[in-house]
């Protein structure tokens, strides 16, 4: 009985949040009851003033108002404070402690009165004690310790003090205060348990809405943030980008987007495997937030090997130029991995807002713009977006509106350039190169329109028509001479493209053992196994596959002794200094020994002088393509040339059928 009594009257100190909800409850309404307690108290004293002892309506009052106004002026003052679990715990304590004897002194107070008066005086003495308990109860409802104290201490003091008046009349007042007493305390314990059932509702529902913030904020950091390098995304950064054109409007503060593209990234993923790729990135991005730390700079992972910055504050364009400088140093350090090292660089192209565009999607282009142009023009260096570049777009898209309303089959033609066999001094083939004659912008660079062409999707469409008119001059070639003819990127991504041409040339009867399709080492690299399709279809028909400008992309043994191919073609930049550069020399010489040791064919481009040509001849040469034995020729020309040499083939060979 005792340990249930004592458990009742503890205030559990572990029911922090029951405790806080307790707290401010009574903060709101202890000083309400203060406030009618005191009325109450000055009430009963006004009419006792002439019949009561100096002592009872004066000093007693005093002493209550004093301890009501010092009660209340505490609660107000911790009302807003920020108290600590066990401040508020001491806070009920002090509030239980008090209640028995505040009730004790009440109750006795105002009972001392009845022997004063009349029988109106005694009705307010009653009258006095049962609003005040109705008060003190309601008002400490939500501290059950010390609204139940004070119910029952002053009910049975009541209830004894109107027993001892032997009235059958205050007898009954007496039991019917104590059944309204008993009701009280019954609706008392239900409203503080339905209290308490309602704070550990709101504490689940708190930590319900709290898990679904942090779900919330999780999943947004997620969406925003690059799962392998923990950098920020192409979207927050989209998202960044944004803020800072808002920023701008309001204060005028420009800022830079840069992206950033790895060289030579490609390679180490299939080489190495992806999990040496991933840890390149990975360590990229901490170079990257190293290098960044502590400045008004977001790095992000737009995808890929491609990374972004947005550089705030970002000062005149030499002082953007040296932090990008700075990137692109920082891969100065080769990375390394469990597999190996590999040494890599950065090409960055930047704009800035608004000197180059007023819009982000605007401004991102542009970055991609001058990204583009370094790796074409300036790779490894930081390429800031210039006039000149809006220049070029606007070229560009001036190229792109005239291809797609171009008449293919007759503004393109092709030209052939010879190939020469040291061996017998005849021409061992040619290679078909694409002529475009526009009738607006006049004779276009084969590279820009075929760009052109991959850009706008016209690339399958422009081969066909190229190819079709190769095929029917090759076909028309006196002898066994081949035909190469160069493949885009986009032809190794599936078998369609490829299909379709060997399809042209079993039309026109041209035999697919005389065809050869040039490829380059970076159209391989941008789909290593779809590549892999594609050239062992090429080689299944009896077609052949040749690498062209060999030396200039990624070179690489394991990708030389993986590929089904058939011919290297060396590119020319190893052969414009050979005469004076020792180490082409011999860089040309390794070329020549390794396709003589893999049993491929070696064709070394570029020979343009007779320095030139007696260097490769004394080097091991087999098959040279340039201008010192031929330019490239009309399909008429080379028709003629052909069919000189194949008349006078049991004559001298002639090593320079046209040498301008």
């Amino acid at each position: 009985m005792l340990q249930e009594l004592r458990s009742f009257l503890t205030i559990d100190k572990n029911e922090t949040d029951l405790n806080r909800a307790r707290f401010r409850a009574l903060s709101r309404q202890l000083p309400l009851m203060y406030g009618i307690l005191s009325i109450n108290t000055l009430a009963v004293a006004f009419t006792h003033m002439e019949v009561a002892p100096l002592f009872q309506t004066l000093f007693m009052p005093v002493m209550v108002l004093l301890f009501a106004a010092l009660r209340t002026i505490k609660y107000l003052r911790v009302r807003h404070r920020g108290l600590t679990d066990e401040e508020v715990l001491r806070g009920l304590y002090q509030t239980f402690y008090l209640s028995f004897p505040t009730g004790v002194v009440i109750c006795a107070w105002g009972l001392s009165f009845y022997q004063f008066g009349n029988d109106l005086q005694h009705a307010q003495i009653v009258f006095f004690i049962g609003v005040t308990l109705l008060t003190c109860a309601f008002c400490l409802m939500h501290l059950r310790q010390a609204s139940i104290v004070v119910t029952v201490t002053v009910s049975v003091i009541t209830c004894g003090f109107l027993v001892s008046l032997q009235s059958m009349v205050m007898l009954a007042v007496a039991l019917n205060l104590a059944l309204v007493a008993v009701a009280l305390c019954s609706l008392l314990l239900n409203s503080e348990r339905d209290f308490a059932r309602m704070v550990v509702q709101r504490r689940i529902q708190r930590e319900q809405h709290n898990r679904l913030l942090a779900l919330n904020e999780e999943n947004e950091r997620l969406a925003n943030t690059d799962s392998l390098t923990g950098l920020a995304n192409r979207r927050q950064f989209l998202a960044e980008i944004d803020a800072c054109v808002e920023k701008h409007e309001r204060t005028g503060q420009q800022f830079v987007v840069a992206l950033m593209d790895l060289d030579g990234f490609k390679p180490i993923n299939d080489v190495f495997g992806h999990p040496a790729g991933d840890q390149v990135l990975v360590d990229t991005a901490m170079r990257l937030r190293n290098l960044f730390r502590g400045q008004p700079v977001t790095i992000a992972r737009l995808g890929g090997d491609e990374f972004g910055l947005l550089i705030r504050n970002p000062g005149s364009d030499d002082d953007v130029m040296a932090i990008a400088q700075m990137a692109c140093a920082s891969f100065d350090t080769p990375f390394t991995f469990d597999e190996g090292a590999a040494n890599l660089s950065a090409t960055v192209g930047m704009a800035r807002f608004p000197t180059a565009a007023n819009s982000r999607s605007l401004l991102f282009d542009r970055a991609d713009y001058a990204l583009y142009y370094a790796k074409q023009n300036a790779k490894s260096e930081p390429v800031f977006f210039s006039h000149e570049h809006e220049r070029l777009i606007f070229a560009n898209s001036a190229l792109e509106q005239a291809l797609r309303h171009a008449d293919l089959e007759k503004e393109m033609r092709v030209e052939f350039q010879p190939v020469l066999d040291l061996g017998c001094g005849h021409t061992k083939g040619l290679e078909a190169l694409a002529r475009w004659s526009c009738p607006t912008l006049g004779r276009i660079r084969p590279d820009l329109f075929i760009k052109a062409a991959e850009n706008i999707g016209m690339i399958g469409r422009l081969t066909e028509v190229l190819f079709r008119k190769a095929v029917n001059e090759a076909r028309h070639w006196p002898g066994e001479l081949t035909l190469s003819f160069n493949l885009s990127a986009t032809s190794l991504t599936s078998e369609a493209p490829v299909m379709r041409l060997l399809s042209i040339a079993d039309q026109l009867g041209f035999p697919t053992h005389r065809l050869i399709f040039e490829i380059t080492e970076s159209a391989v690299m941008n789909d290593f196994e779809s590549a892999m399709e594609v050239l062992n279809l090429i080689r299944s028909a009896g077609a052949h596959v040749a690498i062209d400008d060999f030396g200039t992309g990624f070179s690489s043994l394991a990708y030389v002794h993986r590929l089904p191919i058939d011919i290297l073609k060396i590119d020319r930049s190893f052969v414009r200094d050979l005469h004076a550069n020792e180490r082409s020399k011999n860089v040309l010489r390794s070329m020549l020994s390794l396709c003589e040791n893999l049993n491929i064919a070696c064709i070394v481009e570029g020979v343009e002088t007779q320095e030139q040509f007696d260097l490769v001849c004394d080097l091991g040469g087999q098959l040279i393509q340039g201008y010192y034995y031929s330019k490239p020729l009309s399909s008429g020309d080379a028709h003629m040339v052909l069919q000189i040499e194949f008349d006078t083939m049991n004559r001298p060979p002639l090593r320079t059928v046209v040498n301008q």
